[in-house]
């Protein structure tokens, strides 16, 4: 068999299976959380979010809001260096903005449950 008779052959079945997935994942809400940081992101996302008393007073005092609070829990990034992910029965993540959020740190702890937002740190890079 000839190489191009084997790459028309293997371009065939790529385009089938890709048309194959097209059909049945459109539409779907397929996600593939391989990394620690999209995993630990993910997983609090599942959970009922939860906010400390001395956060809801920070909040008031401060110019930020829970809805920026979702996106930094959405789309943050996790430093695994400050976290205590040995920590039990529930870990504390310590996740940054990024963005226009960029100065906001979030410190979680992650139960089973629920995950609670402990504290808010607001670091001044002017």
């Amino acid at each position: 068999m000839k190489f191009i008779q084997r790459l028309s052959f293997y371009l065939g079945g790529v385009s089938i299976g890709l048309i194959f997935l097209v059909f049945f994942l459109t539409g779907k809400r397929t996600q593939c959380t391989w990394f620690p940081e999209s995993r630990v992101l993910a997983d609090i996302g599942k959970k009922s979010i939860r906010l400390s008393p001395e956060l809801r007073e920070n909040l008031a005092q401060n110019d930020i809001d829970t809805l920026s609070i979702q996106l930094i829990l959405k789309y943050g990034d996790v430093n695994f260096s400050k976290s205590d992910r040995d920590a039990t029965p529930c870990k504390f993540y310590h996740i940054s903005g990024r963005e226009e959020l960029a100065n906001t740190t979030l410190w979680v702890k992650n139960c089973e449950r629920y995950a609670t937002v402990e504290k808010i740190i607001y670091n001044d890079n002017d």
